[in-house]
């Protein structure tokens, strides 16, 4: 389907701004804990809020777009999250603090689902890896912008949620007056199927082992990603005697290197084994984990942040992208929304685990929680490739 350069530069700014506020919370934590006079592994909480948040309304984007369209949905998945950005910077409560983030995550929720829906209907595969690189591109800007906030305000937190809040608000008035365009590119009219056929479907492909691992895959490499994105600021600044400016722009440049990765890697894909280029990152990734845990000098934890990021810029595209090729075709979206709820689990999940180490054994066992997710991804790649090579692809009749 032929879509308008129009509508393709507004989605591409829907998915920077989608990632604005994402790295926003790993910069602003350690000043945000202090004014709210709690602990520092409560940064968990917060996570946790916002992924409650983001699991609800991405489970129910399927009916959120049919009864107000991808326009409307966006227009108002953006007010909400401009609304928590904002609510953010007035909260002078922790509670009131964390309700806000399930706000910020109700709206990230449906933009993210509801983008993600709409391109895979309406726009190229190309533009599909570039939409998430995109989204690296927001979730660079994000730190860049707080933490030039912080050194230009002395060290204000609030200016920082209130800035990206308005960028969001502008977003949604983008997303009003284009409403007309998104109508003109709808979406392919969904298969019908019954609900007891999808509930079998479901239920039954849980029970297979190659999905079973995909899911514990995403479970535990989204939890590495958004981990390392919301601690390595705290990490730096107050273990390892890294300055603010410093810290901030090397938490910017790993998100810098997932959004350049991935638009390298959507070109390399088309020349090289995928599988094969996924387990040589994935060994990137441990390289990468193993290298910020070392303390002997701040160039380790630099290098091991940058190594991280390029290297995982592929992993989730490219595993969306293999799910038909392991699990069948037929299975492969009931397959892909199992491992999308998994991701945002693991994003829940882990980064509060870690966040709980820190607080019993100190700063410098989180760094080293780190490690042991890119093993155990490793580790899942590898089943998961020797169960596909063993003929364990869903042949499970539905």
């Amino acid at each position: 389907m032929k879509t308008s350069k129009l509508l393709l530069l507004i989605a591409y700014l829907g998915f920077i701004s989608l990632g604005l506020p994402d790295a926003a919370h790993g910069v602003n934590w350690p000043f945000v804990r202090q004014s709210l006079f709690v602990p520092i592994g409560w940064l968990g909480f917060v996570i946790a809020a916002g992924s409650v948040g983001y699991l609800l309304s991405s489970f129910c984007v399927g009916q959120l777009l049919e009864r107000w369209g991808i326009a409307w949905l966006l227009i108002l998945s953006s007010l909400l999250v401009s609304v928590g950005l904002f609510g953010f910077a007035i909260s002078q409560q922790f509670y009131i603090f964390c309700l806000f983030a399930t706000l910020i995550g109700l709206g990230s929720g449906g933009i993210d689902a509801g983008l993600n829906a709409y391109a895979a209907e309406n726009f190229s595969a190309k533009h599909m890896n570039w939409l998430h690189a995109a989204f690296g591109v927001g979730a660079t800007l994000g730190p860049v912008m707080v933490t030039w906030v912080l050194v230009h305000s002395d060290q204000q937190w609030r200016w920082g949620y209130a800035l990206i809040g308005s960028l969001i608000f502008i977003m949604a008035l983008v997303f009003v007056l284009s409403r007309n365009i998104w109508r003109k590119n709808p979406s392919h009219e969904p298969v019908e199927t019954t609900p007891a056929e999808e509930k079998g479907s479901q239920w039954r492909l849980l029970k297979h082992p190659t999905v079973r691992l995909q899911m514990l895959f995403f479970f535990f490499y989204t939890g590495l990603e958004f981990g390392v994105g919301q601690w390595a600021f705290t990490v730096m600044t107050e273990t390892r005697g890294i300055s603010l400016a410093a810290a901030g722009t090397w938490v910017a440049l790993f998100w810098a290197a997932l959004a350049f990765g991935r638009i390298l890697f959507g070109v390399l894909v088309e020349r090289f084994d995928v599988d094969r280029l996924l387990g040589l990152c994935l060994l990137g990734i441990v390289a990468g984990t193993v290298s910020f845990s070392l303390e002997q000098s701040p160039m380790f934890s630099f290098i091991g942040l940058v190594l991280i990021g390029f290297c995982a810029a592929p992993i989730f595209p490219c595993m969306i992208s293999q799910t038909a090729n392991r699990v069948g075709k037929t299975h492969a979206p009931h397959a892909i929304g199992m491992q999308m709820s998994s991701a945002v689990l693991g994003a829940m999940t882990l980064p509060f685990a870690s966040g709980i180490i820190a607080e019993h054994f100190g700063m410098n066992y989180l760094s080293l929680s780190f490690v042991i997710y890119a093993i155990i991804i490793a580790c899942v790649f590898h089943r998961i490739r020797h169960s596909v090579a063993k003929g364990q692809v869903a042949s499970l009749p539905l």
